[in-house]
């Protein structure tokens, strides 16, 4: 079990009869960290997993069923209702709704999903002013693994595991909690992951009319994961026209398997390349849906520095996305082939990143930052690597190691 950084903050809203909507890609802990945590309070809960086929089966023919067996446990005093994957059956939300505004403080609610696409585009209910909307992740270092340094998003969290584990896997087999507990079967495990993706995700919601088409996309995509894709060359070697292969990147989006990354433009410039980019959630999940074979020899390669640079940013997203909600951040790459990584914009400055898979930093990894500071007046800077410790590179920019984010 794994003290997730979102933990104190559910629990204060159970406590305070607060409703949450908690999203999150499958196998991310939200049910575990749920019940971990109704275990916590004093009231009674009622849970329903809709993956459970035969919970799915007994509420899509009796829905009432959930505000009957609520009722009578209100008998006895407040309630939490709990229930996983929302999604595959939307119209609860109404009923949810109701219990809401009919029991009010006698009634928490708690929802996951972890599809976004049948609560957006289906008319659906997402209960507005009566949920607190949270996401759920991979596990970030501070979950997992002690930091004794946070330089650039600290992360204050009581980490109970400190797990033994090397760059090498976390660049192979990603930050799944399921996979950092394993010991044995880690890529059999993604494997299956993809599998159960394309299978419970994709054809069982008919998302797509031809799953083989979707398959090799999402292999290719994957392969290109933390790049612009070029729709074009997609269209071109998968046979699949380019618009639908822009809706796929909406449904890997929409399913929660995918971020976009937008390019940095402070200003309307012609010469900014203006694609978005796209990153799967987790490494080892992108490692498993495009078909490599990863091992630590390959890992010396290039293909090494790419899932290197995927990590940290995943690693930075995460810590955004859960701490700073009005920080945004974006890639800067121009068409002449200048680029920097990962650039934050918070609430009152631009902090520009570099990331190099390398032992060493040097005055070459920063070109680019330099050039980008000194456009945009940035005060500092940051170069990430395998660094064993931080170094002063200039009076604005920092080398530090990976695990000190």
């Amino acid at each position: 079990m794994f003290e997730r950084f979102l933990s104190e903050t559910i629990k204060k809203y159970l406590n305070a009869s607060k409703n949450v909507l908690l999203l999150g890609p499958r196998q991310v802990g939200k049910s575990t960290l749920i019940e971990s945590l109704l275990k916590t309070i004093k009231r009674k809960s009622l849970v329903y997993k809709l993956q459970d086929i035969k919970v799915y089966q007994e509420i899509i023919r009796s829905p009432e069923i959930i505000g009957e067996n609520v009722e009578a446990y209100l008998k006895e005093g407040p309630v939490v209702l709990f229930i996983d994957e929302v999604q595959k059956i939307p119209k609860l939300m109404d009923e949810c709704q109701y219990l809401i505004d009919t029991y009010k403080k006698n009634i928490s609610v708690i929802l996951t999903g972890s599809s976004l696409r049948k609560l957006r585009y289906g008319d659906v209910n997402l209960l507005p002013g009566r949920v607190i909307l949270g996401n759920l992740h991979s596990l970030m270092i501070p979950e997992f693994m002690e930091q004794e340094e946070q330089r650039i998003l600290p992360v204050k969290i009581k980490n109970k595991n400190n797990i033994n584990i090397s760059l090498e896997d976390l660049l192979m087999y990603g930050t799944l909690p399921g996979i950092l507990s394993e010991k044995n079967f880690k890529k059999e495990i993604l494997d299956t992951y993809v599998l159960t993706y394309l299978e419970e995700e994709i054809r069982s919601e008919a998302m797509i009319r031809n799953l083989g088409y979707f398959s090799k996309f999402m292999e290719l995509s994957a392969l290109e994961s933390g790049s612009a894709p070029n729709i074009a060359k997609l269209s071109q070697e998968t046979g699949i026209p380019a618009s639908t292969v822009k809706n796929y990147f909406q449904i890997l989006e929409d399913t929660l398997i995918t971020f976009s990354i937008p390019p940095f433009q402070k200003e309307t410039r012609k010469q900014i390349l203006t694609t978005p980019k796209y990153i799967y959630f987790d490494v080892g999940v992108s490692n498993a849906a495009s078909g490599l074979n990863l091992n630590k020899k390959i890992l010396k390669t290039e293909i090494g520095g790419k899932l290197f640079e995927q990590f940290v940013i995943l690693e930075i997203i995460k810590r955004i996305k859960y701490q700073y909600p009005s920080w945004r951040y974006y890639f800067w790459r121009t068409k002449t082939g200048i680029e920097v990584d990962l650039v934050i914009k918070t609430d009152n400055e631009i902090i520009p990143i570099e990331i190099k898979y390398t032992d060493t930093p040097q005055r070459k990894h920063i070109k680019h930052l330099e050039i980008f500071m000194e456009e945009y007046k940035c005060k500092k800077g940051f170069l990430i690597g395998k660094f064993t410790r931080a170094r002063k590179l200039t009076e604005n920019i920092t080398a530090i190691p990976w695990n000190e984010i």
